[in-house]
Protein backbone atom coordinates (compact mmCIF):
# COMPACT_ATOMS: atom_id res chain seq x y z
CA UNK A 1 0.00 0.00 0.00
CA UNK A 2 1.24 3.42 -0.57
CA UNK A 3 1.66 6.21 1.94
CA UNK A 4 -1.50 7.73 2.09
CA UNK A 5 -3.33 4.42 1.38
CA UNK A 6 -2.04 3.09 4.74
CA UNK A 7 -2.06 6.22 6.46
CA UNK A 8 -6.01 6.21 5.98
CA UNK A 9 -6.10 2.94 7.19
CA UNK A 10 -4.33 3.68 10.25
CA UNK A 11 -5.97 6.57 11.26
CA UNK A 12 -9.18 4.45 10.79
CA UNK A 13 -8.26 2.06 13.07
CA UNK A 14 -7.14 4.67 15.62
CA UNK A 15 -10.60 6.54 15.30
CA UNK A 16 -12.17 3.19 16.01
CA UNK A 17 -9.99 2.15 18.86
CA UNK A 18 -10.60 6.20 20.54
CA UNK A 19 -14.41 5.85 19.99
CA UNK A 20 -14.92 2.34 20.68
CA UNK A 21 -13.14 3.56 24.07
CA UNK A 22 -15.18 6.54 24.60
CA UNK A 23 -17.96 4.48 24.55
CA UNK A 24 -16.65 2.23 26.96
CA UNK A 25 -16.36 5.18 29.35
CA UNK A 26 -19.40 6.49 28.72
CA UNK A 27 -21.04 3.58 29.72
CA UNK A 28 -19.05 2.68 32.78
CA UNK A 29 -19.58 5.82 33.63
CA UNK A 30 -23.82 5.05 33.32
CA UNK A 31 -23.08 1.26 34.89
CA UNK A 32 -24.36 -0.38 31.84
CA UNK A 33 -21.73 -2.64 32.17
CA UNK A 34 -22.49 -5.30 29.72
CA UNK A 35 -22.12 -2.45 26.88
CA UNK A 36 -18.61 -1.21 28.46
CA UNK A 37 -17.46 -5.02 28.00
CA UNK A 38 -18.55 -4.83 24.60
CA UNK A 39 -16.98 -1.73 23.76
CA UNK A 40 -13.87 -1.92 25.86
CA UNK A 41 -13.22 -5.58 24.04
CA UNK A 42 -13.89 -3.87 20.68
CA UNK A 43 -11.30 -1.28 21.89
CA UNK A 44 -8.87 -3.93 22.33
CA UNK A 45 -9.47 -6.24 19.22
CA UNK A 46 -9.22 -3.73 16.54
CA UNK A 47 -5.87 -2.83 16.87
CA UNK A 48 -4.61 -6.15 17.74
CA UNK A 49 -6.42 -7.20 14.58
CA UNK A 50 -4.94 -4.75 12.20
CA UNK A 51 -1.44 -5.99 13.70
CA UNK A 52 -2.27 -9.40 13.09
CA UNK A 53 -3.45 -9.65 9.50
CA UNK A 54 -0.23 -7.17 8.54
CA UNK A 55 2.30 -9.18 6.40
CA UNK A 56 5.94 -10.20 7.75
CA UNK A 57 7.39 -7.01 6.00
CA UNK A 58 5.83 -4.79 8.57
CA UNK A 59 7.79 -4.23 11.07
CA UNK A 60 10.80 -4.48 10.22
CA UNK A 61 11.68 -7.46 13.53
CA UNK A 62 8.61 -9.62 11.92
CA UNK A 63 10.80 -11.96 10.05
CA UNK A 64 14.10 -11.79 12.71
CA UNK A 65 12.22 -12.61 15.37
CA UNK A 66 8.15 -13.09 15.36
CA UNK A 67 8.21 -15.88 12.51
CA UNK A 68 11.43 -17.24 13.33
CA UNK A 69 10.15 -18.28 17.07
CA UNK A 70 6.97 -19.25 15.55
CA UNK A 71 8.36 -21.73 13.13
CA UNK A 72 10.65 -22.83 16.30
CA UNK A 73 7.13 -23.29 18.12
CA UNK A 74 5.68 -25.72 14.98
CA UNK A 75 8.49 -27.67 14.72
CA UNK A 76 9.30 -28.62 18.52
CA UNK A 77 7.65 -31.77 20.32
CA UNK A 78 8.27 -29.89 23.64
CA UNK A 79 8.10 -26.79 24.97
CA UNK A 80 12.30 -26.92 26.18
CA UNK A 81 13.28 -27.98 23.09
CA UNK A 82 11.50 -24.79 21.57
CA UNK A 83 12.83 -22.80 24.40
CA UNK A 84 16.46 -24.18 23.22
CA UNK A 85 15.81 -23.64 19.77
CA UNK A 86 14.75 -20.32 20.17
CA UNK A 87 16.87 -18.44 23.42
CA UNK A 88 14.29 -15.97 23.02
CA UNK A 89 12.40 -14.57 26.85
CA UNK A 90 10.39 -16.72 28.26
CA UNK A 91 7.11 -15.26 27.67
CA UNK A 92 7.69 -14.78 24.45
CA UNK A 93 8.58 -18.65 23.77
CA UNK A 94 5.39 -19.44 25.70
CA UNK A 95 3.06 -17.21 23.73
CA UNK A 96 4.12 -17.95 20.57
CA UNK A 97 4.21 -22.20 21.22
CA UNK A 98 0.29 -21.83 22.87
CA UNK A 99 -0.50 -20.08 19.83
CA UNK A 100 0.92 -22.60 17.49
CA UNK A 101 -0.99 -25.37 19.23
CA UNK A 102 -4.00 -23.96 17.62
CA UNK A 103 -2.94 -22.37 14.19
CA UNK A 104 -0.42 -22.40 12.01
CA UNK A 105 -0.21 -19.01 10.61
CA UNK A 106 2.33 -16.43 12.20
CA UNK A 107 -0.54 -13.79 11.99
CA UNK A 108 -2.34 -15.14 15.19
CA UNK A 109 1.00 -15.05 17.05
CA UNK A 110 1.60 -11.55 15.98
CA UNK A 111 -1.95 -10.70 17.17
CA UNK A 112 -1.23 -12.14 20.26
CA UNK A 113 1.22 -9.90 20.48
CA UNK A 114 -0.43 -7.13 19.79
CA UNK A 115 -3.32 -8.05 22.16
CA UNK A 116 -0.86 -8.26 25.35
CA UNK A 117 0.33 -4.66 24.77
CA UNK A 118 -3.33 -3.18 24.34
CA UNK A 119 -5.00 -4.66 26.82
CA UNK A 120 -2.65 -3.58 30.01
CA UNK A 121 -2.59 0.06 28.16
CA UNK A 122 -6.53 -0.17 27.92
CA UNK A 123 -6.36 -1.38 31.67
CA UNK A 124 -4.39 1.91 32.59
CA UNK A 125 -6.24 4.13 30.81
CA UNK A 126 -9.24 2.51 32.85
CA UNK A 127 -7.44 3.19 36.18
CA UNK A 128 -6.57 6.72 35.33
CA UNK A 129 -10.28 7.71 33.75
CA UNK A 130 -10.52 10.10 37.17
CA UNK A 131 -8.23 11.74 35.84
CA UNK A 132 -8.38 11.39 31.97
CA UNK A 133 -10.63 10.79 29.40
CA UNK A 134 -9.95 7.22 28.18
CA UNK A 135 -9.80 7.32 24.74
CA UNK A 136 -7.31 10.23 24.74
CA UNK A 137 -4.84 7.79 26.86
CA UNK A 138 -5.23 5.75 24.39
CA UNK A 139 -5.34 7.89 21.72
CA UNK A 140 -1.27 9.02 22.89
CA UNK A 141 -0.87 4.96 23.00
CA UNK A 142 -2.07 4.60 19.09
CA UNK A 143 0.02 7.83 18.13
CA UNK A 144 3.12 7.60 20.10
CA UNK A 145 3.80 3.71 20.28
CA UNK A 146 1.48 1.45 17.77
CA UNK A 147 3.26 1.76 14.93
CA UNK A 148 6.99 1.39 16.72
CA UNK A 149 5.40 -2.19 18.73
CA UNK A 150 4.89 -3.67 15.15
CA UNK A 151 8.83 -3.53 15.35
CA UNK A 152 10.10 -3.59 19.23
CA UNK A 153 7.37 -6.31 19.46
CA UNK A 154 8.65 -7.79 22.76
CA UNK A 155 9.90 -4.76 24.91
CA UNK A 156 6.40 -3.19 23.84
CA UNK A 157 4.96 -5.92 26.35
CA UNK A 158 7.20 -5.12 28.75
CA UNK A 159 6.85 -1.39 28.90
CA UNK A 160 3.41 -1.94 28.81
CA UNK A 161 3.18 -3.81 31.87
CA UNK A 162 5.88 -2.22 33.13
CA UNK A 163 3.39 0.73 33.49
CA UNK A 164 -0.02 -0.48 34.58
CA UNK A 165 2.68 -1.70 37.46
CA UNK A 166 3.34 1.73 38.43
CA UNK A 167 -0.34 1.78 38.36
CA UNK A 168 -0.77 -0.60 40.59
CA UNK A 169 2.44 0.61 43.49
CA UNK A 170 0.53 3.80 42.95
CA UNK A 171 -2.59 2.03 44.51
CA UNK A 172 -0.97 0.01 46.60
CA UNK A 173 -1.84 -3.24 44.86
CA UNK A 174 1.81 -5.15 45.54
CA UNK A 175 0.32 -8.27 44.49
CA UNK A 176 -0.79 -7.44 41.25
CA UNK A 177 2.18 -5.28 40.70
CA UNK A 178 4.62 -8.04 41.42
CA UNK A 179 2.49 -10.55 39.12
CA UNK A 180 2.76 -7.66 35.94
CA UNK A 181 6.55 -7.00 36.90
CA UNK A 182 7.11 -10.74 36.53
CA UNK A 183 4.98 -10.71 32.89
CA UNK A 184 7.01 -7.21 31.98
CA UNK A 185 10.58 -9.51 32.80
CA UNK A 186 9.33 -12.56 31.13
CA UNK A 187 8.97 -10.75 28.04
CA UNK A 188 12.27 -8.32 28.19
CA UNK A 189 14.88 -9.04 30.06
CA UNK A 190 15.43 -4.87 30.08
CA UNK A 191 12.04 -4.93 32.21
CA UNK A 192 14.47 -4.35 35.15
CA UNK A 193 15.13 -1.25 34.13
CA UNK A 194 11.66 0.00 33.91
CA UNK A 195 10.78 -1.00 37.34
CA UNK A 196 14.80 1.01 38.59
CA UNK A 197 13.09 4.46 37.41
CA UNK A 198 9.71 3.80 38.97
CA UNK A 199 11.52 3.15 42.13
CA UNK A 200 13.96 5.94 41.66
CA UNK A 201 11.19 8.57 40.78
CA UNK A 202 9.12 7.20 43.74
CA UNK A 203 12.15 8.25 46.14
CA UNK A 204 12.75 11.55 44.79
CA UNK A 205 9.19 12.87 44.31
CA UNK A 206 6.66 13.33 47.88
CA UNK A 207 7.45 13.86 51.12
CA UNK A 208 11.12 12.37 51.36
CA UNK A 209 14.15 14.31 52.99
CA UNK A 210 15.34 16.49 50.71
CA UNK A 211 18.92 15.30 51.46
CA UNK A 212 17.78 11.90 50.04
CA UNK A 213 16.06 13.38 47.16
CA UNK A 214 19.51 15.10 45.86
CA UNK A 215 21.33 11.85 46.92
CA UNK A 216 19.42 10.01 44.73
CA UNK A 217 19.47 12.46 41.73
CA UNK A 218 23.39 12.23 41.96
CA UNK A 219 23.16 8.33 42.29
CA UNK A 220 21.00 8.28 38.68
CA UNK A 221 23.80 10.63 37.33
CA UNK A 222 26.47 9.10 38.45
CA UNK A 223 24.97 5.62 36.81
CA UNK A 224 24.53 7.34 33.33
CA UNK A 225 27.61 9.27 32.98
CA UNK A 226 29.53 6.06 34.08
CA UNK A 227 27.14 3.57 31.75
CA UNK A 228 29.93 2.25 30.11
CA UNK A 229 32.19 1.20 32.82
CA UNK A 230 28.90 -0.06 34.58
CA UNK A 231 28.01 -1.83 31.71
CA UNK A 232 31.41 -3.72 31.12
CA UNK A 233 31.74 -5.05 34.47
CA UNK A 234 27.83 -6.55 34.15
CA UNK A 235 28.84 -7.78 30.37
CA UNK A 236 32.53 -9.41 32.10
CA UNK A 237 30.57 -10.67 35.16
CA UNK A 238 27.90 -12.79 32.99
CA UNK A 239 25.26 -10.89 34.17
CA UNK A 240 23.61 -9.73 30.65
CA UNK A 241 22.39 -11.97 28.14
CA UNK A 242 24.65 -12.85 24.90
CA UNK A 243 22.40 -11.10 22.83
CA UNK A 244 22.50 -7.87 25.36
CA UNK A 245 26.37 -8.09 25.53
CA UNK A 246 26.94 -8.01 21.88
CA UNK A 247 24.57 -4.79 21.52
CA UNK A 248 26.01 -2.86 24.62
CA UNK A 249 29.40 -4.05 23.40
CA UNK A 250 29.18 -2.52 19.77
CA UNK A 251 27.19 1.28 21.29
CA UNK A 252 30.34 1.34 24.04
CA UNK A 253 32.81 0.52 21.33
CA UNK A 254 31.42 3.10 18.88
CA UNK A 255 31.03 -0.05 16.05
CA UNK A 256 29.73 2.07 12.79
CA UNK A 257 27.84 -0.64 11.92
CA UNK A 258 25.95 -0.85 15.42
CA UNK A 259 22.01 -0.81 15.39
CA UNK A 260 21.09 2.95 15.32
CA UNK A 261 24.75 4.13 15.16
CA UNK A 262 24.30 8.47 13.71
CA UNK A 263 26.89 9.62 11.54
CA UNK A 264 27.09 13.21 11.43
CA UNK A 265 24.21 15.25 12.03
CA UNK A 266 20.81 13.22 11.40
CA UNK A 267 17.73 16.05 10.81
CA UNK A 268 15.24 12.61 11.74
CA UNK A 269 16.90 11.85 14.96
CA UNK A 270 17.25 15.53 15.41
CA UNK A 271 13.31 16.34 15.15
CA UNK A 272 12.27 13.09 17.14
CA UNK A 273 14.37 14.58 19.68
CA UNK A 274 12.99 18.17 19.66
CA UNK A 275 9.32 16.24 19.71
CA UNK A 276 10.71 14.34 22.82
CA UNK A 277 11.50 17.57 24.38
CA UNK A 278 8.42 19.02 23.93
CA UNK A 279 6.85 15.55 25.33
CA UNK A 280 8.46 16.06 28.80
CA UNK A 281 8.59 19.54 29.30
CA UNK A 282 4.67 20.93 27.54
CA UNK A 283 2.77 18.64 30.30
CA UNK A 284 3.99 20.23 33.71
CA UNK A 285 4.88 23.86 32.33
CA UNK A 286 1.16 23.56 30.86
CA UNK A 287 -0.83 22.69 34.60
CA UNK A 288 1.67 24.54 36.39
CA UNK A 289 0.59 27.82 34.71
CA UNK A 290 -3.23 27.26 35.37
CA UNK A 291 -2.41 26.11 39.00
CA UNK A 292 -3.80 22.00 38.12
CA UNK A 293 -2.03 18.45 39.41
CA UNK A 294 0.08 16.06 37.36
CA UNK A 295 0.76 12.81 38.18
CA UNK A 296 4.81 14.01 39.83
CA UNK A 297 5.85 10.21 40.13
CA UNK A 298 4.87 9.43 35.92
CA UNK A 299 6.74 13.14 35.03
CA UNK A 300 9.63 12.19 36.94
CA UNK A 301 9.80 8.78 35.18
CA UNK A 302 9.29 10.74 31.70
CA UNK A 303 11.93 13.35 32.55
CA UNK A 304 14.64 10.71 34.22
CA UNK A 305 13.78 8.06 30.25
CA UNK A 306 14.51 11.94 28.53
CA UNK A 307 18.04 12.65 30.38
CA UNK A 308 19.27 8.92 29.66
CA UNK A 309 18.19 8.92 25.96
CA UNK A 310 19.62 12.25 25.50
CA UNK A 311 23.27 11.23 27.17
CA UNK A 312 23.30 8.18 25.06
CA UNK A 313 22.61 10.08 22.15
CA UNK A 314 25.47 12.89 22.47
CA UNK A 315 28.04 10.64 24.14
CA UNK A 316 27.80 7.56 21.95
CA UNK A 317 26.65 8.79 18.49
CA UNK A 318 23.21 6.21 18.74
CA UNK A 319 19.64 6.71 19.51
CA UNK A 320 19.68 3.06 20.58
CA UNK A 321 19.72 4.33 24.01
CA UNK A 322 15.71 4.59 22.92
CA UNK A 323 15.36 1.06 23.90
CA UNK A 324 15.78 1.18 27.56
CA UNK A 325 13.88 4.70 27.69
CA UNK A 326 11.16 3.23 26.33
CA UNK A 327 10.14 2.30 29.91
CA UNK A 328 9.95 5.88 30.44
CA UNK A 329 8.81 6.86 27.38
CA UNK A 330 5.19 4.60 27.77
CA UNK A 331 4.57 7.25 31.04
CA UNK A 332 3.71 9.74 27.95
CA UNK A 333 0.34 7.83 28.00
CA UNK A 334 0.11 9.32 32.04
CA UNK A 335 1.51 13.06 31.39
CA UNK A 336 0.53 14.25 27.89
CA UNK A 337 -3.06 14.29 28.56
CA UNK A 338 -2.83 16.40 31.38
CA UNK A 339 -2.28 19.33 28.27
CA UNK A 340 -6.17 18.93 28.29
CA UNK A 341 -6.59 20.57 31.68
CA UNK A 342 -4.35 23.40 30.34
CA UNK A 343 -7.33 24.51 28.08
CA UNK A 344 -10.46 26.09 29.21
CA UNK A 345 -13.14 23.95 28.71
CA UNK A 346 -16.53 25.72 29.97
CA UNK A 347 -18.40 24.47 26.05
CA UNK A 348 -18.47 21.79 24.07
CA UNK A 349 -16.74 24.36 21.01
CA UNK A 350 -13.73 24.66 23.67
CA UNK A 351 -13.16 21.02 24.60
CA UNK A 352 -13.24 19.70 21.01
CA UNK A 353 -10.88 22.61 20.45
CA UNK A 354 -8.58 21.36 23.29
CA UNK A 355 -8.82 18.13 22.13
CA UNK A 356 -8.23 18.69 18.68
CA UNK A 357 -4.88 20.90 19.24
CA UNK A 358 -3.23 17.72 21.27
CA UNK A 359 -4.75 15.19 19.21
CA UNK A 360 -3.36 17.57 15.97
CA UNK A 361 0.51 17.47 18.55
CA UNK A 362 0.61 13.82 18.43
CA UNK A 363 -0.88 13.22 14.62
CA UNK A 364 2.11 15.67 13.43
CA UNK A 365 4.41 13.75 15.56
CA UNK A 366 3.48 10.56 14.06
CA UNK A 367 2.98 11.10 10.42
CA UNK A 368 6.92 12.81 10.43
CA UNK A 369 8.64 10.17 12.41
CA UNK A 370 6.31 7.12 11.58
CA UNK A 371 4.80 7.63 8.27
CA UNK A 372 7.17 9.79 6.26
CA UNK A 373 10.31 8.86 7.59
CA UNK A 374 9.44 5.16 7.93
CA UNK A 375 11.02 4.39 11.46
CA UNK A 376 9.05 1.33 12.47
CA UNK A 377 9.19 0.25 8.95
CA UNK A 378 5.46 -0.05 9.40
CA UNK A 379 4.68 3.17 7.13
CA UNK A 380 3.83 0.80 3.92
CA UNK A 381 0.97 -1.87 4.85
CA UNK A 382 0.83 -5.06 3.69
CA UNK A 383 -2.24 -7.25 4.36
CA UNK A 384 -1.09 -10.89 4.83
CA UNK A 385 -4.02 -12.95 2.75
Amino acid sequence: MSIGESTLLYLSVFLLTCLSTGLAEKNINRKKNNKAVFYSALAVFIPSLLAGVRGDTVGRDVLEYAVRTFDYAKQSTSFSQMQELSGEPIGYNILAYVTSWFFDDTGYFLFGSQFMVVLPVYIVAYKNRKEYPMWLVMCCYMFLFYNGSFNVMKQSVSSAFILLCYCYLKEKKYVPATITFILAFAFHFSAMFGLLFILLSRVVSGKHALASRITLVLVFLFIVIFLKNISQYLLSSGIMPEKYTRNIDAVFNMDKHVYLRIKGFNKHVFMDWIFRTLLVILPPISVIRVKRDIDENANIVAILGFVFYTYVLVAFSTAYGGRISMYCDFFWMLTVPALEKSFSQRSLPEKVAADTVIVGFLGIYWFLWIMLHGMSGSNHFVFRF
